[in-house]
């Protein structure tokens, strides 16, 4: 802490590290990201105790999911994109369609060029699924909002 300090009484026009924070979750993706990992840990919670108390894995999926989905849809447009619009849900639910088929084609695609792991091609294909999972996001589920609070941009 003492290295931060003097780092930043010698150069005063330097960042402190809660600055640059708040500067790396000024960019939407980033906080998409972020938002997305507690996403992550909030469905396979859900998931786990479903699982616990029904004792029954299939069901605990499709019931897993659709809470994990509709919180999702809350935190990413909270978090994310500053929208409480409930009335959005139905385009979130049909970008989460497109991007699960996306990726399903995606993995089938790698299988066939010589990546047949699933856990290495969904590594491979993560960070371009989320980008455009949160693209589609941004220009047809909450597009009103960001257009509300940048006006002048087109």
């Amino acid at each position: 802490m003492m290295g931060l300090t003097l780092c930043c009484t010698q150069y005063p026009n330097s960042m402190n590290l809660t600055e640059l924070i708040k500067k790396v979750f000024e960019v939407s993706f980033i906080k998409f990201l972020f938002v997305a990992g507690i996403n992550t840990l909030f469905g396979l919670s859900i998931f786990y105790l479903t699982v616990f108390l029904l004792k029954n894995p299939y069901v605990s999926v499709v019931v897993a999911t659709i809470i994990a989905v509709l919180f999702n849809f809350k935190t990413y447009g909270a978090l994310v994109f500053k929208s409480k619009d409930n009335s959005r849900v139905f385009r979130f639910i049909g970008v989460y369609l497109c991007t699960m088929t996306i990726q399903m084609g995606l993995l089938k695609g790698l299988a066939l060029v010589g990546i047949p792991n699933p856990y290495i091609a969904g590594a491979i294909i993560l960070l371009p699924v989320s980008l455009l999972s949160f693209l589609l996001m941004r220009k047809f589920v909450f597009n009103a909002t960001i257009e509300a609070e940048n006006p002048n941009q087109p």
